[in-house]
């Protein structure tokens, strides 16, 4: 079982990517998954944002995520200025398969990632609601907080 720090390391490992490879604005997030509209992502609206997600990151629609998915989906959803040295980019893959990866088989099903997906929502509550707030994101995200 890996350990509290690893798992946080890799979760913001993983919030990193996603939030400079997906490259989503704050706006943009709210806008989709907010889908009641109260300011806030809650742990439902996570869970329910997550298929759409997983089928993008699903390379070959086999419903099961690789790290080699993984990789052409950073690739392909990065800024194309940014040339991913092989190494760090399997790294970063296979890190990021081990922590959505939750029965430890080597590949990730939708279920599995709906609930890496909630994981990572909660690392940025940071007041302990289960609902994330744009300013806690923005936090999250190391981005400056717009009042």
């Amino acid at each position: 079982m890996p350990s509290l720090t690893r798992t946080l390391a890799s979760g913001l490992l993983l919030a990193l990517a996603a939030s400079n490879v997906a490259a989503a604005g704050i706006d943009e997030i709210f806008r989709e998954q907010d889908s009641n509209g109260d300011g806030a992502l809650s742990v439902e609206e996570a869970r329910a944002a997550a298929p759409a997600t997983f089928r993008s990151i699903d390379h070959d629609g086999d419903g099961i995520v690789t790290a080699e998915d993984i990789a052409a989906y950073t690739v392909a959803e990065g800024d194309p200025d940014m040339v991913w040295p092989a190494q760090v980019l399997a790294s970063v893959a296979q890190a990021t398969l081990e922590l959505w990866d939750g029965n430890r088989d080597g590949k990730v099903t939708e279920q599995e990632y709906a609930q890496a997906a909630v994981d990572l929502m909660l690392l940025a509550d940071t007041d302990g609601d289960r609902r994330v707030t744009r300013e806690e994101l923005q936090r999250f995200r190391g981005e400056p907080v717009t009042p």
